[in-house]
C-alpha cells in the first residue's frame, strides 16, 4: 500500500501526470485488480488520490480533488437512476 501511495506522490503528482492502471501495475509491481481494491482503501483512509479518465494521480490541487469528488457524485446519480428504472422494468415480469 505504501509503495502505490509513493509512486502516485512522486512521479503522478497531478492531473497532467495521471497513470492508468495497467502502466502503475509495471511501476508498483501489482495486478491491476490489488491497485484499484488499494486506491479504495487508501481513499477511505483519507488519502486523496484522485481519478479522471487518464487515470490514477495524486492531487496538486484542492480543484482536483473537487473535480474526483463531482465525477463520483455524477456516477452515483447515474448509478441510481438506473436502479430505479430496472425497478420500473421488473414491474412488467
Amino acid at each position: 500500500m505504501r509503495k502505490l501511495c509513493a509512486e502516485l506522490k512522486k512521479h503522478h503528482k497531478g492531473r497532467d501526470n495521471a497513470i492508468i492502471c495497467k502502466q502503475l501495475k509495471y511501476a508498483v509491481g501489482m495486478r491491476e485488480s490489488r491497485i484499484r481494491y488499494l486506491v479504495s482503501v487508501l481513499r477511505r483512509e483519507g488519502v486523496p488520490i484522485c481519478s479522471c479518465s487518464d487515470g490514477y494521480y495524486y492531487p496538486e490541487t484542492i480543484a482536483e480533488v473537487v473535480e474526483t469528488v463531482e465525477r463520483f457524485d455524477k456516477y452515483l446519480a447515474t448509478l441510481s437512476a438506473t436502479g430505479e428504472c430496472l425497478l420500473s422494468a421488473s414491474a412488467r415480469i
